[in-house]
C-alpha cells in the first residue's frame, strides 16, 4: 500500500479521459491511479453504452445519519449505470458511529438500500488493512470506512472484481491484470507504475496521444478564419434586419400621416364656415371671445360663483377670527359681511357675478390669465381672485391640458368655464383676497332673484333693513 501520489499516469491524462469517457473517479488528492486501475479492469469488459463512476462521498457530523447518507448516495449515482461509492467521515472521530449507524439501518431486511448485501468476506479479507463495511447489488458497490487516507485509496483497487461480480462473471481476469491489483497493496509504487504503462502501450496510448494533440492543427488558421466569418456574416445580418424593421416602421409612420393629413385636407376643403367650436361660443352665452391670434383664442368666462363646498362654507362662515374676515373694508362689520355671505352662499337670496380670462393656444395648451384688464361691458362681475392675482386654476389645471392634448378644444373651454365659477373655501390665501374684494368693491357684482344689480355696500344696506350704518361704507 504505497503512500506516495501517482497522478502522471498515461491511462489517466487528458487524452485518456477522452478515449474512456465511460469509465470516470474521483480522485484522492492529486491521485489518478483508481481511475487507471479502474480503465484496465474495465476495458472489455464494460459495454461501450455503460458508464461507470467512483465517487468519493465524505460527510461532515450533520450528514452522518442513514438517511443523509442514503440521500447523498442516490444523488451521486443517478447519472450512471455502474457505481462504486466510498462512503468516510470528514473527522476521524465520527467513523465508528457513522459505520454504526450504517450497519443498523442499510442493507437487505433494512430500512435503507435494500437492494444490496453486506458482504462480509470482503470486511474481513481487510480487516487488518482498514475498518470498513462493503455493500454490493448487480450493479454497484458501497464501501464505508472509518476514515480514508492515500494507503486504503490504494489497497481498496484491489477488490475491484468483487465490488462488481456481474462484469468479471464471463470474463475472468489475466494473469497481469491479477498483477496490477496486486500491486496496489505492496509499499512501493514503482510495480504498479511499470504494470499501467505496460497496459497503456496494449491500448496504442502514443497514436492515440498523437491523433489527440493534432487532430484539426493543419486547419486551425481555417477553423480560426470561418468562425470570424461566421461572425460577420451574422453581424451583417443582424444589421441588414434592423434597417428592414427600421424602413417597415418609417413605412408606416409615412402611411399614417398620410391617412392624418387626408382626413385634414378633407375638413379644411369641406368646411362650410362653421365648427364644433364656433357653434359652442355662439350657443353659450357666457363666453366672450376677446380675439383670435393664430393658433391662439382669448377669451373670458363670466357666470355666477356657484362651484363650492356648502361643507367647508358653513365650516368657516361662522369663524369671525378666520381667514374669510381677515381683510375685510375696515367700514365693513365682521356680522355684516357674514349676512352678506350667507345671502349669497346659503340662502340664496343674491347671487355673485364673477369672470375669469384665459387663453387656448392649440401647440402649448389652455391657461388662466392673471392681472387681466377687462373690457367695460364686464364690469358688472367680480373677477375671480384665485385667477385674477395667481393666474392658478388648482385641480383644474390637469383637466385643461388632457383635453387639449386630445384636441378636445370646446372640452377645455368647458372646463374653463367651470374653474371661472369656482371657490375654493379650504384655500385662505384665495379666500382671504375674495373677501377684501368684495368687501371692497364698488362694481354691481351682487344680482336679485329679479335681475336687479347691487354693489357689495347697497346689498349690505338691503340687508340691515335700509338703514346705513354710521359713516360711509366705502
Amino acid at each position: 500500500m504505497f503512500t506516495k501520489e501517482v497522478f502522471n499516469i498515461t491511462l489517466a491524462d487528458e487524452v485518456a479521459d477522452r478515449l474512456f469517457d465511460n469509465i470516470t473517479a474521483s480522485n484522492y488528492g492529486a491521485d489518478r491511479t483508481f481511475t487507471a486501475t479502474l480503465r484496465v479492469m474495465l476495458h472489455g469488459r464494460l459495454p461501450g453504452h455503460e458508464s461507470l463512476h467512483l465517487a468519493l462521498i465524505p460527510l461532515g457530523e450533520s450528514f452522518l445519519t442513514a438517511d443523509m447518507i442514503t440521500e447523498r448516495i442516490r444523488q451521486n449515482g443517478r447519472d450512471h449505470n455502474y457505481t462504486i461509492y466510498i462512503v468516510y467521515p470528514q473527522d476521524r472521530q465520527f467513523g465508528d458511529q457513522m459505520l454504526g449507524h450504517i450497519r443498523s439501518h442499510v442493507g437487505k431486511g433494512k430500512k435503507y438500500l435494500g437492494t444490496y448485501a453486506l458482504q462480509e468476506d470482503l470486511r474481513i479479507f481487510y480487516i487488518k488493512m482498514l475498518n470498513g463495511l462493503f455493500y454490493t447489488n448487480s450493479h454497484s458497490a458501497i464501501i464505508c470506512l472509518d476514515h480514508l487516507d492515500l494507503r486504503r485509496f490504494h489497497a481498496l483497487q484491489m477488490m475491484i472484481p468483487k465490488y462488481l461480480p456481474s462484469l468479471f462473471a464471463d470474463n475472468p481476469l489475466t494473469d497481469n491484470e491479477t498483477a496490477l491489483l496486486k500491486s496496489t497493496g505492496k509499499k512501493s509504487s514503482a510495480e504498479y507504475e511499470t504494470l499501467i504503462e505496460e497496459f497503456a502501450k496494449s491500448f496504442d496510448m502514443r497514436s492515440e496521444i498523437i491523433r489527440g494533440k493534432l487532430a484539426g492543427f493543419e486547419t486551425a488558421f481555417e477553423r480560426i478564419r470561418a468562425d470570424d466569418v461566421r461572425k460577420q456574416i451574422r453581424i451583417c445580418q443582424e444589421t441588414y434586419e434592423g434597417h428592414i424593421s427600421a424602413m417597415q416602421v418609417l413605412y408606416q409612420t409615412i402611411q399614417d400621416h398620410q391617412y392624418i393629413l387626408a382626413g385634414l385636407e378633407c375638413a379644411i376643403n369641406c368646411n362650410s364656415g362653421s365648427s364644433e367650436l364656433m357653434e359652442y361660443f355662439m350657443c353659450n352665452k357666457n363666453l366672450s371671445l376677446v380675439k383670435v391670434s393664430g393658433t391662439a383664442i382669448e377669451f373670458i368666462v363670466h357666470g355666477y360663483a356657484d362651484v363650492f363646498s356648502e361643507d367647508a362654507f358653513n365650516q368657516y362662515a361662522g369663524n369671525h377670527d378666520g381667514y374669510m374676515y381677515s381683510r375685510l373694508n375696515s367700514n365693513v362689520t365682521k356680522a355684516q359681511m357674514e349676512k352678506l355671505y350667507r345671502s349669497i352662499f346659503s340662502d340664496g337670496k343674491y347671487m355673485l357675478r364673477m369672470c375669469a380670462a384665459y387663453t387656448a393656444d392649440i401647440r402649448t395648451g389652455l391657461k388662466a390669465l392673471s392681472n387681466y384688464v377687462f373690457p367695460p361691458e364686464r364690469q358688472s362681475y367680480l373677477p375671480n381672485p384665485h385667477i385674477q392675482r395667481h393666474g392658478c386654476t388648482g385641480n383644474f389645471a390637469a383637466r385643461f391640458q388632457e383635453y387639449m392634448r386630445k384636441h378636445d378644444y370646446v372640452g377645455a373651454i368647458d372646463q374653463a368655464a367651470v374653474s371661472a365659477r369656482n371657490l375654493n373655501f379650504y384655500d385662505s390665501t384665495v379666500i382671504s383676497a375674495f373677501a377684501s374684494d368684495l368687501s371692497g368693491t364698488a362694481v354691481k357684482c351682487i344680482e336679485k332673484e329679479d335681475g336687479t344689480l347691487l354693489t357689495p355696500r347697497e346689498a349690505i344696506i338691503e340687508l340691515e333693513g335700509g338703514a346705513l350704518c354710521q359713516g360711509p361704507l366705502f
